[in-house]
C-alpha cells in the first residue's frame, strides 16, 4: 500500500509542477477535470443513501465557473445565487427530485468546483507562482507527517466516530511538519513576499484547516457508508480522498494572502 502511494506520488508530482508553473489554460483545464471527477465521486456516494443529485447540472456548473473566471467581474457568491435559483426552477419542473436532491446537488458545487477555484485565484495573485505551493505544503506535508507520527506514536484517537485510524499524536505531528515545511519554503523562496515567521502562522493554522477538510470528507464517507470515494489514484483512492484537505486549505491560503498579508 505504501509502495503504491509512493509510486503514484512520483508520477503525480511532476504533473503538479508542470500545471502550477505553467498556469493559465492548463491549470484551468486541470481544475475543471478534477472538479468533474470529484463531483462524480461525491454524487455517486450520495446515491448510497437514496439521494439523486442532478449530476449534469453540477458538471455544467463546474465548467461554467471556470469559463467565466476573471472574465466577468462579480463575486462567486453572486454566481452561486444565480445557479441556485436556476437549479431550483429546474427542480420545480421535475417531480421526481426531492428537496434533499436539490440540497446535495448544490452542496457538491460549493464543496468541489467552487473550492478548487481558489487554487486558480491564488495562482493569479501578484506572487501566486510561489504562494500557491503553500496550499500543497500545508495539506500534503500535514498528511504525511500525521500518517507516520500516528503510525509510530499514536495512542489517543482523534475522532473515532469519523476516522478510527486518526490520532491526536498524528494531528500534532502533522501540524508541526506543516509549520516547519512552510517556514523552510518561505525561507528558501522569499518570492512569496512574506517573512518566514508569517509562514509559521500560515503553516500552523493551515494545517488545522487541512485536517478539518480531511475530517469533513470522512464525515461524508461515513454518512454514505463508503470507505473511499473512488480508486482513480492507486494507493490514494479517489480524487476527493487525495484532495480533501486541499479543498479546505485553498480558500484559507487565499484569504490570508488577499486580506491579511
Amino acid at each position: 500500500m505504501l509502495k503504491t502511494r509512493i509510486i503514484s506520488a512520483l508520477v503525480g508530482l511532476p504533473l503538479l509542477f508542470l500545471v502550477l508553473i505553467k498556469g493559465g489554460a492548463l491549470l484551468t483545464f486541470s481544475l475543471v477535470a478534477l472538479s468533474i471527477l470529484g463531483l462524480n465521486e461525491f454524487y455517486n456516494a450520495t446515491k448510497n443513501i437514496g439521494i439523486r443529485p442532478f449530476k449534469i447540472f453540477g458538471y455544467l456548473s463546474a465548467i461554467f465557473l471556470y469559463l467565466i473566471f476573471d472574465k466577468i467581474k462579480f463575486a462567486e457568491i453572486d454566481l452561486f445565487v444565480a445557479l441556485s435559483m436556476l437549479l431550483f426552477l429546474l427542480f420545480l419542473t421535475n417531480k421526481k427530485y426531492t428537496l434533499k436532491d436539490y440540497a446535495v446537488t448544490l452542496m457538491g458545487i460549493v464543496y468541489i468546483p467552487l473550492l478548487f477555484l481558489y487554487i486558480q485565484k491564488i495562482r493569479c495573485l501578484p506572487h501566486g507562482l510561489y504562494t500557491v505551493w503553500l496550499v500543497f505544503i500545508v495539506s500534503w506535508i500535514t498528511d504525511t507527517f500525521a500518517y507516520f507520527t500516528g503510525k509510530f506514536l499514536g495512542n489517543h484517537k482523534l475522532a473515532p466516530d469519523l476516522s478510527p485510524k486518526k490520532t491526536v499524536e498524528g494531528a500534532i505531528g502533522g501540524l508541526l511538519g506543516s509549520t516547519l515545511a512552510s517556514f523552510l519554503f518561505v525561507w528558501i523562496f522569499p518570492q512569496t513576499n512574506i517573512t518566514p515567521y508569517e509562514a509559521l502562522i500560515v503553516g500552523s493554522f493551515g494545517s488545522l484547516i487541512a485536517q478539518a477538510g480531511d475530517l469533513a470528507a470522512s464525515f461524508i464517507k461515513r454518512n454514505c457508508y463508503i470507505k473511499d470515494f473512488g480508486n482513480v489514484i492507486p494507493g490514494h483512492g479517489g480524487i476527493l480522498d487525495r484532495f480533501d484537505s486541499i479543498l479546505f486549505a485553498s480558500p484559507f491560503v487565499y484569504f490570508i494572502f488577499k486580506y491579511f498579508l
